[in-house]
């Protein structure tokens, strides 16, 4: 025999779901993925994610909710992504694969920024070139796909300017995250 449950039972129910709601709607989701087979640069993958969910809160704050991956490659993987996206030869840094519109306007579902490659093995070699840590030159990549996600670019030296403008800030306002945590 079925009882039912009054009204005011219900809208206490209802009212406590209500109330967890707005969490989920102001939800960024990053996912980082190691496809890599060997893997002995030591990057912590949960450290990589708040990184990158702090870069993105701070330049999407109207883009919830929001879902992203972050994708760490080797060289032959990045360099397939490389000639078949880009027409280009050999391994790359960075790529990013965005997914909606940045200048979409936001609806109820979810925004779905798109895909960061990283390749750390190149990395490796970059920060060594230019004599830079190599967590600050995984952070700048990572900054850099993440603002190809949200439409920046650098085919006009105007465009190229700020994109590094707004790198170098990013990186200097958050890039400390990495260092005191192990990537």
């Amino acid at each position: 025999m079925k009882t039912l449950v009054n009204s005011s039972k219900k809208i206490a129910i209802v009212s406590k779901l209500l109330e967890k709601i707005p969490d989920e709607l102001d939800a960024i989701h990053i996912d980082v993925i190691d496809k890599r087979l060997e893997n002995n640069d030591g990057i912590s993958l949960k450290t990589l994610g708040e990184f990158a969910k702090k870069i993105v809160e701070e330049i999407a704050p109207n883009k919830r909710p929001l879902e992203m991956s972050v994708i760490l490659l080797d060289a032959d993987e990045i360099s397939l992504l490389n000639k078949e996206h880009l027409s280009k030869s050999g391994p790359t840094d960075v790529l990013a694969f965005p997914i909606d519109d940045s200048d979409g306007e936001m609806d109820d579902t979810i925004y779905l920024m798109g895909d960061v490659c990283i390749c750390p093995e190149v990395a490796a070699g970059q920060a060594k070139e230019k004599d830079l840590n190599f967590k600050d030159e995984i952070a700048l990549l990572l900054t850099h796909g993440i603002l190809h996600l949200l439409g920046y670019d650098h085919y006009e030296e105007s465009e190229e300017i700020e994109m590094k403008k707004m790198e170098r800030a990013l990186i200097e306002r958050y890039s400390e995250h990495l260092r005191v945590h192990e990537i």
